[in-house]
């Protein structure tokens, strides 16, 4: 044997042993729209599978926001050539499923694995009964509330509105309120919470009708226009205002608490707290993609890989760590419930309320258009707030306008 090939064999046996080279490698690519932070935390869980999963290389690939994901994606599906995995909303989930585009997870997820999910992530998972995604950033919505104005923060709508007026002042007595004890956005989101709260239902079984013209929806209605008679109005996030000292209290994505902490500081303490119970429960919206795995355009490896790596996301140690480095909140009960994160949120008491929301939320029903279909809750809302019609007009104006367009 030559002198040159026994140092080739010899170099080869050491890229082999250090593990600079792997035999077989699978690449799989995935589609996300996380920055800064976020996609920090991304990279490092990412490297820690890779390290685990020798095997498999991750590509991940930064869409810019989830608006430019969705189109992304949208065109490649067209193109046949979708990426191994994304990040998706259920909307978008619900259309890749009906088009046959995403694996399902029958098969791959255990029983023990989906008991393991709070009830409203296995619902943002599950699609015509069957499981397609698992969850990944993950808020929910809480109290967010001046701790040098609110020593104990309202436990019930009652106690909400009666808290609202008395911090709602005037201090110079110039006729302008230099004090609001709530902040009001038209947002989707805060009419469906309240809505929820009172009891209501979204869509009927078909997903024929909109529920919304009801009691309850009219009660939702109601409670916010008494609300706004003492809110600071906007259609502007309300981290500012909150953190100048302009608004007492405001509900909020758990995820915006970065922004109200820097607001805050120097100006007034702050805290977050569970939604205060409406008339039927004290439910949160919980927000955020989830993440699946595409059949077309990949190869059986390719999807293999994917299931690896989306339920590597998911496992408690990753969840945890996602968590604590970015904001969210863990996905899985054992590590809501864990030593590890309870620890942590003796640290950081400020995420309790966004822990106990997760166990007691719910998410939006899957409709192909779910994103239009909410704009008519946002629309409401500010026409309520505005003045420009009864809550029972408005709501079965809505009604009406999604049976012209959806109805079969």
């Amino acid at each position: 044997m030559s002198k040159k090939l026994i140092v080739a064999l010899v170099a080869f046996s050491l890229v082999i042993s250090t593990g600079l080279f792997v035999f077989g490698q699978t690449e799989i690519t995935f589609w996300h729209a996380m920055h800064r932070e976020h996609k920090e935390a991304l990279e490092h869980i990412t490297a820690q599978f890779e390290e685990t999963n020798p095997g498999i290389k991750v590509k991940l690939v930064d869409q810019g926001g989830y608006g430019e994901l969705s189109q992304k994606l949208t065109t490649s599906a067209a193109a046949g050539k979708l990426p191994t995995a994304s990040q998706q909303y259920e909307d978008w989930t619900i259309q890749y499923v009906n088009a046959e585009l995403v694996k399902g997870l029958e098969g791959v997820v255990s029983q023990e694995t989906i008991d393991n999910l709070p009830e409203a992530l296995v619902d943002s998972c599950t699609f015509h009964d069957k499981m397609y995604t698992l969850p990944f950033n993950k808020s929910a919505m809480v109290l967010f509330y001046n701790t040098d104005l609110i020593e104990e923060p309202p436990k019930t709508w009652d106690e909400l509105l009666a808290m609202t007026k008395e911090l709602t002042v005037d201090k110079d007595g110039d006729g302008e309120m230099d004090q609001y004890g709530f902040g009001l956005r038209p947002t989707p989101e805060l009419f469906s919470l309240f809505h929820q709260q009172a009891g209501g239902s979204f869509l009927s079984d078909d997903k024929s009708e909109l529920l919304i013209d009801s009691e309850q929806g009219v009660r939702a209605l109601n409670f916010l226009a008494d609300l706004r008679e003492n809110s600071l109005y906007q259609t502007d996030y309300l981290s500012g205002p909150f953190g100048s000292g302009k608004v007492a209290m405001y509900i909020g994505s758990s995820a915006g608490a970065p922004y109200v902490a820097s607001a805050s500081e120097g100006n007034h303490g702050w805290d977050t707290a569970a939604l205060p119970e409406g008339p039927a429960n004290g439910d949160s919206m919980i927000q955020g993609t989830n993440v699946g795995v595409f059949k077309v355009g990949n190869s059986e490896d390719e999807i293999e890989a994917g299931l690896e790596y989306i339920q590597f996301l998911t496992k408690d140690q990753w969840t945890i760590y996602w968590a604590e480095k970015t904001g969210y909140i863990p996905v899985t009960l054992s590590a809501l419930n864990s030593d590890d994160w309870q620890s942590f949120l003796d640290e950081n008491p400020k995420r309790r309320a966004s822990t106990q929301m997760m166990k007691e939320g719910f998410v939006y029903p899957h409709h192909p258009d779910w994103y239009t279909v909410r704009n008519i809750f946002g629309n409401i809302l500010e026409k309520t707030m505005l003045g420009k019609g009864e809550p029972e007009g408005l709501l079965e104006e809505g009604a009406d306008k999604f049976e012209e367009k959806y109805a079969n």
